[in-house]
Protein backbone atom coordinates (compact mmCIF):
# COMPACT_ATOMS: atom_id res chain seq x y z
CA UNK A 1 0.00 0.00 0.00
CA UNK A 2 0.95 3.52 -0.16
CA UNK A 3 1.46 4.44 3.44
CA UNK A 4 2.99 8.52 3.39
CA UNK A 5 6.47 9.11 3.34
CA UNK A 6 6.66 10.84 6.52
CA UNK A 7 5.74 7.25 8.03
CA UNK A 8 7.55 5.07 6.30
CA UNK A 9 10.40 7.06 5.72
CA UNK A 10 10.61 7.37 9.79
CA UNK A 11 10.61 4.03 10.32
CA UNK A 12 14.09 3.69 9.26
CA UNK A 13 14.64 4.87 12.42
CA UNK A 14 15.51 2.14 13.96
CA UNK A 15 18.77 1.58 15.44
CA UNK A 16 19.53 5.39 14.62
CA UNK A 17 20.41 5.47 18.82
CA UNK A 18 23.51 3.90 18.83
CA UNK A 19 25.06 3.62 22.01
CA UNK A 20 28.73 3.21 22.67
CA UNK A 21 29.84 -0.30 23.51
CA UNK A 22 32.76 -2.76 23.20
CA UNK A 23 35.77 -0.27 24.44
CA UNK A 24 36.88 -0.65 28.13
CA UNK A 25 38.78 2.50 28.95
CA UNK A 26 36.41 4.74 31.15
CA UNK A 27 37.60 8.11 28.74
CA UNK A 28 35.55 6.21 26.18
CA UNK A 29 32.76 5.02 28.06
CA UNK A 30 31.41 8.33 28.88
CA UNK A 31 32.20 10.27 26.05
CA UNK A 32 29.49 10.44 23.67
CA UNK A 33 30.20 9.66 19.70
CA UNK A 34 30.51 12.27 17.10
CA UNK A 35 27.71 12.65 14.64
CA UNK A 36 25.72 9.90 16.78
CA UNK A 37 22.38 10.53 18.52
CA UNK A 38 22.22 9.29 22.17
CA UNK A 39 19.46 8.92 24.29
CA UNK A 40 20.78 11.91 26.26
CA UNK A 41 21.23 14.05 22.85
CA UNK A 42 18.20 12.65 21.13
CA UNK A 43 14.40 13.43 22.13
CA UNK A 44 15.28 17.37 22.17
CA UNK A 45 13.17 18.96 19.09
CA UNK A 46 9.56 18.35 18.02
CA UNK A 47 11.00 16.72 14.63
CA UNK A 48 12.87 14.12 17.06
CA UNK A 49 10.29 12.84 18.86
CA UNK A 50 8.26 12.82 15.68
CA UNK A 51 10.86 10.34 14.33
CA UNK A 52 10.99 8.60 17.88
CA UNK A 53 7.27 7.90 17.66
CA UNK A 54 7.88 6.23 14.11
CA UNK A 55 9.86 4.10 15.14
CA UNK A 56 7.53 2.45 17.27
CA UNK A 57 5.48 1.35 14.34
CA UNK A 58 8.20 -1.29 12.97
CA UNK A 59 8.18 -3.47 16.07
CA UNK A 60 4.67 -4.36 15.38
CA UNK A 61 4.68 -4.70 11.53
CA UNK A 62 7.61 -7.39 12.49
CA UNK A 63 5.64 -9.01 14.71
CA UNK A 64 2.57 -9.65 13.36
CA UNK A 65 3.54 -10.57 10.45
CA UNK A 66 6.48 -12.89 11.87
CA UNK A 67 6.11 -14.35 15.08
CA UNK A 68 3.06 -13.12 16.63
CA UNK A 69 1.63 -14.65 13.36
CA UNK A 70 3.41 -17.82 13.83
CA UNK A 71 1.82 -17.92 17.22
CA UNK A 72 -1.38 -17.43 16.24
CA UNK A 73 -2.32 -19.22 13.70
CA UNK A 74 0.59 -22.48 13.21
CA UNK A 75 -0.57 -23.07 16.63
CA UNK A 76 -4.10 -23.23 15.78
CA UNK A 77 -6.14 -25.44 14.17
CA UNK A 78 -6.02 -23.43 10.92
CA UNK A 79 -2.85 -24.60 9.18
CA UNK A 80 -0.39 -26.41 8.76
CA UNK A 81 2.56 -26.93 6.19
CA UNK A 82 4.37 -29.02 3.94
CA UNK A 83 6.76 -31.21 5.27
CA UNK A 84 10.33 -30.95 3.41
CA UNK A 85 12.91 -33.99 4.06
CA UNK A 86 15.20 -32.33 1.76
CA UNK A 87 15.09 -29.02 3.86
CA UNK A 88 15.54 -29.46 7.52
CA UNK A 89 16.70 -25.35 7.97
CA UNK A 90 12.83 -24.43 9.26
CA UNK A 91 12.36 -27.00 11.90
CA UNK A 92 12.08 -24.61 14.60
CA UNK A 93 8.86 -23.24 12.64
CA UNK A 94 7.55 -26.78 12.46
CA UNK A 95 8.35 -27.46 16.15
CA UNK A 96 5.48 -24.73 16.46
CA UNK A 97 3.05 -26.81 14.86
CA UNK A 98 3.60 -29.64 16.32
CA UNK A 99 3.80 -28.10 19.86
CA UNK A 100 7.19 -29.85 20.37
CA UNK A 101 8.88 -26.19 21.02
CA UNK A 102 11.46 -26.45 23.62
CA UNK A 103 12.47 -22.97 25.78
CA UNK A 104 14.96 -22.45 23.46
CA UNK A 105 12.93 -21.84 20.32
CA UNK A 106 13.52 -18.21 18.96
CA UNK A 107 9.42 -17.85 19.02
CA UNK A 108 9.65 -16.89 22.25
CA UNK A 109 12.65 -14.32 22.19
CA UNK A 110 11.32 -13.28 18.65
CA UNK A 111 8.18 -12.09 20.54
CA UNK A 112 9.53 -10.91 24.03
CA UNK A 113 12.36 -9.18 22.52
CA UNK A 114 10.67 -6.54 20.22
CA UNK A 115 7.91 -6.27 22.84
CA UNK A 116 10.63 -4.86 25.36
CA UNK A 117 11.97 -3.01 22.48
CA UNK A 118 9.32 -1.20 21.95
CA UNK A 119 8.42 -0.28 25.72
CA UNK A 120 11.81 1.35 26.21
CA UNK A 121 11.27 3.62 23.19
CA UNK A 122 7.90 4.56 24.27
CA UNK A 123 9.49 5.24 27.95
CA UNK A 124 12.22 7.30 26.44
CA UNK A 125 9.30 9.56 24.22
CA UNK A 126 7.14 9.53 27.50
CA UNK A 127 10.37 10.75 29.87
CA UNK A 128 11.63 13.52 27.74
CA UNK A 129 8.49 15.01 26.12
CA UNK A 130 7.47 17.77 28.46
CA UNK A 131 10.88 19.84 28.23
CA UNK A 132 10.69 19.43 24.30
CA UNK A 133 9.25 23.04 22.80
CA UNK A 134 6.36 22.20 20.26
CA UNK A 135 4.46 24.93 18.06
CA UNK A 136 0.66 22.87 18.37
CA UNK A 137 0.11 21.69 22.01
CA UNK A 138 -2.35 19.01 20.77
CA UNK A 139 -0.27 17.62 18.43
CA UNK A 140 2.60 16.89 21.13
CA UNK A 141 -0.86 15.65 23.35
CA UNK A 142 -0.80 13.28 20.16
CA UNK A 143 2.97 12.54 19.87
CA UNK A 144 2.66 11.51 23.47
CA UNK A 145 -0.62 9.56 23.10
CA UNK A 146 1.43 7.19 20.46
CA UNK A 147 4.19 6.27 23.16
CA UNK A 148 1.39 5.42 25.59
CA UNK A 149 -0.47 3.54 23.01
CA UNK A 150 2.46 1.27 22.22
CA UNK A 151 3.73 1.45 25.95
CA UNK A 152 -0.05 0.04 26.79
CA UNK A 153 -0.22 -2.51 23.79
CA UNK A 154 2.79 -4.32 24.41
CA UNK A 155 2.78 -4.52 27.93
CA UNK A 156 -0.85 -6.13 26.97
CA UNK A 157 1.01 -8.44 24.32
CA UNK A 158 3.65 -9.79 26.69
CA UNK A 159 1.04 -10.88 29.23
CA UNK A 160 -1.08 -12.49 26.31
CA UNK A 161 1.78 -14.65 25.63
CA UNK A 162 4.02 -14.93 28.94
CA UNK A 163 1.77 -14.43 31.69
CA UNK A 164 2.71 -11.99 34.29
CA UNK A 165 6.12 -10.32 32.82
CA UNK A 166 7.84 -7.18 34.51
CA UNK A 167 6.25 -3.95 34.31
CA UNK A 168 8.97 -1.13 33.10
CA UNK A 169 7.46 2.49 33.01
CA UNK A 170 10.87 4.29 33.26
CA UNK A 171 14.26 4.59 30.88
CA UNK A 172 16.32 1.56 31.65
CA UNK A 173 19.94 2.02 32.43
CA UNK A 174 22.29 1.99 29.95
CA UNK A 175 23.63 -1.41 31.18
CA UNK A 176 20.37 -2.55 32.55
CA UNK A 177 21.89 -3.24 35.38
CA UNK A 178 18.31 -2.00 36.50
CA UNK A 179 16.38 -5.14 35.79
CA UNK A 180 18.09 -7.34 37.90
CA UNK A 181 16.74 -8.28 41.07
CA UNK A 182 12.91 -7.36 39.53
CA UNK A 183 10.23 -9.59 39.53
CA UNK A 184 7.46 -10.82 37.17
CA UNK A 185 3.96 -8.62 38.23
CA UNK A 186 0.98 -10.50 38.08
CA UNK A 187 -1.14 -9.81 35.38
CA UNK A 188 -3.76 -8.11 37.11
CA UNK A 189 -0.96 -5.34 38.28
CA UNK A 190 0.45 -5.29 34.71
CA UNK A 191 -2.76 -4.12 33.51
CA UNK A 192 -3.04 -1.62 36.58
CA UNK A 193 0.23 0.13 36.01
CA UNK A 194 0.18 0.34 32.07
CA UNK A 195 -2.31 -1.12 29.93
CA UNK A 196 -5.44 0.32 31.04
CA UNK A 197 -3.96 3.71 31.86
CA UNK A 198 -1.63 3.78 29.12
CA UNK A 199 -4.50 2.58 26.70
CA UNK A 200 -6.91 5.10 28.33
CA UNK A 201 -4.89 7.73 27.63
CA UNK A 202 -4.62 7.10 24.01
CA UNK A 203 -7.66 6.48 23.87
CA UNK A 204 -8.58 10.46 25.33
CA UNK A 205 -6.07 12.01 23.44
CA UNK A 206 -5.48 10.18 19.71
CA UNK A 207 -7.06 11.82 16.61
CA UNK A 208 -9.79 10.12 15.16
CA UNK A 209 -7.84 10.54 12.08
CA UNK A 210 -4.65 12.33 10.97
CA UNK A 211 -4.08 14.53 7.86
CA UNK A 212 -3.13 12.24 4.61
CA UNK A 213 0.45 12.31 5.37
CA UNK A 214 0.65 10.85 8.49
CA UNK A 215 -1.89 7.88 7.35
CA UNK A 216 -0.50 4.80 8.98
CA UNK A 217 -0.32 6.15 12.51
CA UNK A 218 -2.43 4.53 15.34
CA UNK A 219 -5.78 6.48 16.15
CA UNK A 220 -8.48 6.74 18.82
CA UNK A 221 -9.83 3.76 16.91
CA UNK A 222 -7.02 1.72 17.38
CA UNK A 223 -6.60 2.47 20.85
CA UNK A 224 -10.14 1.39 21.43
CA UNK A 225 -9.44 -1.64 19.53
CA UNK A 226 -5.95 -2.65 21.60
CA UNK A 227 -7.82 -2.02 25.31
CA UNK A 228 -11.09 -4.07 24.50
CA UNK A 229 -8.81 -6.84 22.97
CA UNK A 230 -7.09 -6.36 26.65
CA UNK A 231 -10.27 -7.01 28.40
CA UNK A 232 -11.16 -9.61 26.25
CA UNK A 233 -8.40 -11.40 26.64
CA UNK A 234 -9.22 -11.63 30.60
CA UNK A 235 -12.80 -12.35 29.67
CA UNK A 236 -13.88 -8.50 30.90
CA UNK A 237 -16.54 -7.85 28.67
CA UNK A 238 -18.28 -5.88 31.14
CA UNK A 239 -15.57 -3.38 30.17
CA UNK A 240 -15.05 -4.25 26.98
CA UNK A 241 -18.69 -3.36 25.72
CA UNK A 242 -18.95 0.50 26.27
CA UNK A 243 -15.73 0.63 24.44
CA UNK A 244 -16.89 -1.32 21.57
CA UNK A 245 -20.12 0.26 21.75
CA UNK A 246 -18.48 3.81 21.20
CA UNK A 247 -16.33 2.55 18.38
CA UNK A 248 -19.41 0.81 16.70
CA UNK A 249 -21.27 3.62 16.92
CA UNK A 250 -19.15 6.60 15.81
CA UNK A 251 -19.15 6.05 12.24
CA UNK A 252 -15.98 6.19 11.70
CA UNK A 253 -15.72 2.77 9.98
CA UNK A 254 -18.03 0.44 7.96
CA UNK A 255 -17.63 -2.33 6.39
CA UNK A 256 -16.32 -2.30 2.53
CA UNK A 257 -18.69 -4.01 0.09
CA UNK A 258 -16.34 -6.50 -1.59
CA UNK A 259 -14.32 -8.98 1.25
CA UNK A 260 -11.28 -9.58 -0.79
CA UNK A 261 -10.94 -5.65 -1.63
CA UNK A 262 -10.85 -5.10 2.02
CA UNK A 263 -7.25 -6.24 1.93
CA UNK A 264 -5.73 -4.75 -1.30
CA UNK A 265 -7.19 -1.41 -1.08
CA UNK A 266 -5.36 1.43 0.70
CA UNK A 267 -6.27 2.65 3.88
CA UNK A 268 -9.46 1.84 3.32
CA UNK A 269 -12.61 2.35 5.46
CA UNK A 270 -12.90 -0.94 7.47
CA UNK A 271 -8.96 -0.96 8.76
CA UNK A 272 -8.44 0.15 11.70
CA UNK A 273 -4.82 -0.16 12.11
CA UNK A 274 -2.74 -1.81 10.17
CA UNK A 275 0.89 -3.04 9.55
CA UNK A 276 1.91 -1.02 6.68
CA UNK A 277 3.84 -1.88 3.55
CA UNK A 278 5.43 0.42 0.44
CA UNK A 279 7.42 -1.58 -1.62
CA UNK A 280 8.10 1.92 -3.62
CA UNK A 281 9.93 2.87 -0.51
CA UNK A 282 11.89 -0.39 0.01
CA UNK A 283 9.31 -1.74 2.84
CA UNK A 284 7.42 -3.95 0.15
CA UNK A 285 6.03 -6.96 2.50
CA UNK A 286 7.08 -10.76 1.55
CA UNK A 287 5.82 -12.71 4.73
CA UNK A 288 2.65 -14.36 2.74
CA UNK A 289 5.16 -15.72 -0.42
CA UNK A 290 6.12 -18.43 1.98
CA UNK A 291 2.37 -19.57 1.60
CA UNK A 292 2.73 -20.84 -1.69
CA UNK A 293 3.00 -24.65 -2.01
CA UNK A 294 6.32 -25.95 -2.40
CA UNK A 295 5.74 -27.30 -5.87
CA UNK A 296 4.23 -24.50 -7.37
CA UNK A 297 6.53 -22.43 -8.91
CA UNK A 298 3.97 -21.43 -11.90
CA UNK A 299 2.03 -19.49 -9.47
CA UNK A 300 5.05 -17.45 -8.50
CA UNK A 301 6.33 -17.27 -12.23
CA UNK A 302 9.07 -19.32 -11.45
CA UNK A 303 10.32 -16.76 -9.14
CA UNK A 304 12.46 -18.77 -6.58
CA UNK A 305 11.65 -19.10 -2.81
CA UNK A 306 13.34 -21.10 -0.16
CA UNK A 307 10.79 -21.14 2.01
CA UNK A 308 7.62 -22.44 0.91
CA UNK A 309 4.87 -24.52 2.13
CA UNK A 310 4.38 -23.49 4.84
CA UNK A 311 0.52 -21.95 6.34
CA UNK A 312 -1.39 -24.64 4.51
CA UNK A 313 -5.01 -24.63 5.41
CA UNK A 314 -6.11 -26.88 7.39
CA UNK A 315 -8.68 -29.63 6.53
CA UNK A 316 -10.80 -28.62 9.29
CA UNK A 317 -10.75 -24.52 8.07
CA UNK A 318 -11.45 -25.80 4.67
CA UNK A 319 -14.88 -27.07 5.99
CA UNK A 320 -15.35 -24.91 8.00
CA UNK A 321 -16.60 -22.74 5.40
CA UNK A 322 -20.76 -23.04 4.22
CA UNK A 323 -21.18 -23.54 0.62
CA UNK A 324 -21.33 -20.58 -1.02
CA UNK A 325 -19.24 -18.18 1.19
CA UNK A 326 -17.09 -15.44 -1.01
CA UNK A 327 -14.96 -15.35 1.48
CA UNK A 328 -13.72 -18.83 0.63
CA UNK A 329 -12.16 -18.14 -2.34
CA UNK A 330 -10.47 -14.84 -1.06
CA UNK A 331 -8.80 -16.37 1.54
CA UNK A 332 -8.27 -19.99 0.32
CA UNK A 333 -6.83 -21.37 -3.40
CA UNK A 334 -6.26 -24.95 -4.65
CA UNK A 335 -3.16 -25.34 -6.28
CA UNK A 336 -2.76 -28.88 -8.82
CA UNK A 337 0.70 -29.11 -10.66
CA UNK A 338 -0.93 -31.39 -13.09
CA UNK A 339 -4.79 -30.89 -14.03
CA UNK A 340 -4.47 -33.43 -16.67
CA UNK A 341 -3.60 -36.42 -14.14
CA UNK A 342 -6.18 -36.93 -12.02
CA UNK A 343 -4.25 -38.76 -9.49
CA UNK A 344 -2.32 -35.89 -9.23
CA UNK A 345 -2.39 -34.18 -5.08
CA UNK A 346 -4.28 -30.56 -4.80
CA UNK A 347 -2.58 -28.39 -2.76
CA UNK A 348 -4.69 -25.63 -0.80
CA UNK A 349 -3.23 -22.79 0.43
CA UNK A 350 -3.83 -19.09 1.70
CA UNK A 351 -4.75 -16.25 -0.85
CA UNK A 352 -4.89 -13.61 1.59
CA UNK A 353 -3.01 -10.95 1.13
CA UNK A 354 -1.30 -12.89 -2.02
CA UNK A 355 -0.67 -11.24 -5.30
CA UNK A 356 -0.22 -13.03 -8.25
CA UNK A 357 1.67 -12.99 -10.36
CA UNK A 358 4.58 -11.85 -7.80
CA UNK A 359 5.98 -8.58 -8.08
CA UNK A 360 9.47 -9.06 -9.71
CA UNK A 361 11.21 -7.50 -7.01
CA UNK A 362 10.53 -5.62 -3.55
CA UNK A 363 8.03 -7.11 -2.25
CA UNK A 364 4.33 -6.09 -2.13
CA UNK A 365 2.30 -3.29 -1.15
CA UNK A 366 -0.52 -5.32 1.16
CA UNK A 367 -0.81 -4.18 4.49
CA UNK A 368 -1.36 -6.46 7.35
CA UNK A 369 -4.64 -5.78 9.27
CA UNK A 370 -4.04 -5.58 13.15
CA UNK A 371 -7.56 -4.13 13.56
CA UNK A 372 -10.11 -4.21 11.55
CA UNK A 373 -14.41 -3.04 11.79
CA UNK A 374 -15.33 -6.84 10.71
CA UNK A 375 -13.42 -7.70 13.96
CA UNK A 376 -15.21 -5.19 16.03
CA UNK A 377 -18.61 -6.17 15.11
CA UNK A 378 -18.04 -9.54 16.34
CA UNK A 379 -15.96 -8.63 19.53
CA UNK A 380 -19.34 -6.54 20.40
CA UNK A 381 -21.31 -9.10 19.58
CA UNK A 382 -19.72 -11.69 21.87
CA UNK A 383 -19.94 -8.94 24.19
CA UNK A 384 -23.60 -8.59 24.10
CA UNK A 385 -24.15 -12.24 24.33
CA UNK A 386 -21.57 -12.88 27.34
CA UNK A 387 -22.71 -9.35 29.40
CA UNK A 388 -26.66 -9.45 28.54
CA UNK A 389 -27.34 -12.87 27.83
CA UNK A 390 -30.48 -13.82 25.72
CA UNK A 391 -30.85 -13.21 22.27
CA UNK A 392 -29.65 -9.76 21.79
CA UNK A 393 -30.60 -8.11 18.48
CA UNK A 394 -27.22 -6.07 17.93
CA UNK A 395 -25.59 -9.42 18.30
CA UNK A 396 -27.56 -10.83 15.39
CA UNK A 397 -27.78 -7.50 13.37
CA UNK A 398 -23.70 -7.53 13.40
CA UNK A 399 -23.09 -11.66 12.68
CA UNK A 400 -25.91 -11.25 9.55
CA UNK A 401 -23.86 -7.82 8.23
CA UNK A 402 -20.94 -10.09 7.91
CA UNK A 403 -23.25 -12.77 6.43
CA UNK A 404 -24.80 -10.46 3.99
CA UNK A 405 -21.62 -9.35 2.89
CA UNK A 406 -20.38 -12.83 1.76
CA UNK A 407 -23.84 -14.15 0.09
CA UNK A 408 -24.73 -16.51 2.77
CA UNK A 409 -28.25 -16.73 4.68
CA UNK A 410 -29.44 -15.06 7.89
CA UNK A 411 -29.01 -16.68 11.54
CA UNK A 412 -32.18 -15.96 13.29
CA UNK A 413 -34.96 -17.50 15.87
CA UNK A 414 -37.49 -19.82 13.51
CA UNK A 415 -35.25 -19.79 10.78
CA UNK A 416 -36.61 -23.01 8.87
CA UNK A 417 -32.86 -24.35 8.15
CA UNK A 418 -32.16 -26.11 11.38
CA UNK A 419 -28.43 -25.05 11.31
CA UNK A 420 -29.20 -21.26 10.95
CA UNK A 421 -32.17 -21.65 13.67
CA UNK A 422 -30.62 -19.59 16.93
CA UNK A 423 -32.85 -20.86 19.83
CA UNK A 424 -30.73 -20.42 22.60
CA UNK A 425 -27.82 -18.26 24.29
CA UNK A 426 -25.34 -21.30 23.34
CA UNK A 427 -26.40 -21.39 19.54
CA UNK A 428 -25.73 -17.57 19.25
CA UNK A 429 -22.73 -17.86 21.19
CA UNK A 430 -20.97 -20.81 18.60
CA UNK A 431 -22.64 -18.83 15.96
CA UNK A 432 -20.31 -15.97 16.35
CA UNK A 433 -17.50 -18.07 17.01
CA UNK A 434 -17.96 -19.73 13.91
CA UNK A 435 -18.41 -16.14 11.26
CA UNK A 436 -14.62 -15.09 13.77
CA UNK A 437 -13.22 -18.02 12.29
CA UNK A 438 -13.96 -17.72 8.54
CA UNK A 439 -13.76 -13.94 8.64
CA UNK A 440 -10.54 -13.45 10.55
CA UNK A 441 -8.81 -16.86 9.36
CA UNK A 442 -5.01 -15.53 8.40
CA UNK A 443 -5.26 -12.34 10.80
CA UNK A 444 -3.66 -13.88 13.82
CA UNK A 445 -6.70 -14.45 15.89
CA UNK A 446 -7.33 -18.27 16.03
CA UNK A 447 -5.31 -19.15 18.81
CA UNK A 448 -6.11 -16.20 21.19
CA UNK A 449 -9.91 -16.91 20.56
CA UNK A 450 -9.55 -20.73 21.45
CA UNK A 451 -8.21 -19.43 24.44
CA UNK A 452 -11.04 -17.26 25.78
CA UNK A 453 -13.09 -19.78 24.62
CA UNK A 454 -11.37 -22.33 26.91
CA UNK A 455 -11.28 -24.68 24.68
CA UNK A 456 -7.69 -24.62 23.36
CA UNK A 457 -5.86 -27.59 24.80
CA UNK A 458 -8.91 -29.93 23.74
CA UNK A 459 -9.40 -28.38 20.33
CA UNK A 460 -5.26 -28.84 19.77
CA UNK A 461 -5.63 -32.51 20.57
CA UNK A 462 -8.10 -32.92 18.37
CA UNK A 463 -6.60 -31.13 15.73
CA UNK A 464 -3.33 -33.30 16.59
CA UNK A 465 -5.18 -36.47 16.00
CA UNK A 466 -6.43 -35.50 12.88
CA UNK A 467 -2.41 -34.61 11.78
CA UNK A 468 -1.07 -37.50 12.98
CA UNK A 469 -3.26 -39.53 10.42
CA UNK A 470 -2.88 -37.28 7.40
CA UNK A 471 0.83 -36.73 8.01
CA UNK A 472 2.17 -40.31 9.66
CA UNK A 473 4.76 -40.44 7.14
CA UNK A 474 6.61 -38.26 9.46
CA UNK A 475 4.78 -37.98 12.64
CA UNK A 476 4.88 -41.50 13.23
CA UNK A 477 8.71 -40.60 14.36
CA UNK A 478 7.31 -37.85 16.44
CA UNK A 479 4.89 -39.41 19.22
CA UNK A 480 5.19 -36.40 21.35
CA UNK A 481 3.83 -34.05 18.53
CA UNK A 482 0.62 -32.23 19.73
CA UNK A 483 0.76 -33.85 23.46
CA UNK A 484 2.30 -31.07 25.54
CA UNK A 485 -0.08 -28.14 24.63
CA UNK A 486 0.70 -25.03 26.63
CA UNK A 487 -1.12 -21.52 26.04
CA UNK A 488 1.61 -19.49 27.25
CA UNK A 489 5.59 -19.58 25.63
CA UNK A 490 8.40 -19.49 27.61
CA UNK A 491 10.22 -16.90 29.45
CA UNK A 492 13.26 -16.80 27.01
CA UNK A 493 16.19 -18.70 28.71
CA UNK A 494 18.94 -15.66 28.75
CA UNK A 495 16.30 -13.46 30.38
CA UNK A 496 16.01 -16.24 33.11
CA UNK A 497 19.58 -16.90 33.35
CA UNK A 498 20.60 -12.85 33.20
CA UNK A 499 18.29 -11.65 35.47
CA UNK A 500 16.80 -14.48 37.53
CA UNK A 501 13.05 -14.48 36.03
CA UNK A 502 10.86 -17.47 37.33
CA UNK A 503 10.08 -20.09 34.48
CA UNK A 504 6.80 -20.33 33.45
CA UNK A 505 5.40 -23.88 33.84
CA UNK A 506 6.12 -26.59 31.63
CA UNK A 507 9.08 -24.53 30.21
CA UNK A 508 11.86 -25.60 33.34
Amino acid sequence: MHTSRTLLSGLLLVGLLVLASGCNEDEFLTRTPPNRYTPNNFYETEEQIRDATIGLYPLARGLYTGAIFNYAELRSDNTTFEYNRLDRGRNATEEIDYFLMTNSNGLHANIYDPLYTGIARANYIIDRIDAVPFEDATLKSQRLAEAYFFRGFYHYLLTLHFGPVVVQLEPLADDGTSLIGLQRQPIEEVYTQSVVPDLSFAIDNLPVNWPSEEVGRVTRGAAQMALAKAHFARRNFTEALPILNDLVGSGTYRLLDDFESVFFTDNNEEIIYAAQFDAGAGQGSEFMFDWIPRSGSDISLDKDRANTGFNIPTTSLIDAFEEGDRRFEATIGFYDSDPNNPNNEVIPYSRKFLTIPFPQQGGTDVDFPIFRYADALLMQAEALIEVDGGLPNMAFENINRLRARAGLPFFFPGNPDSTLNIQTTEDLRQAVRQERRVELAYEASRTYDLRRYGVFVETMRAHGEVQKEQQAEFLDALPEAYTNIRELLAIPAQEVLLYGYTQNPGWE
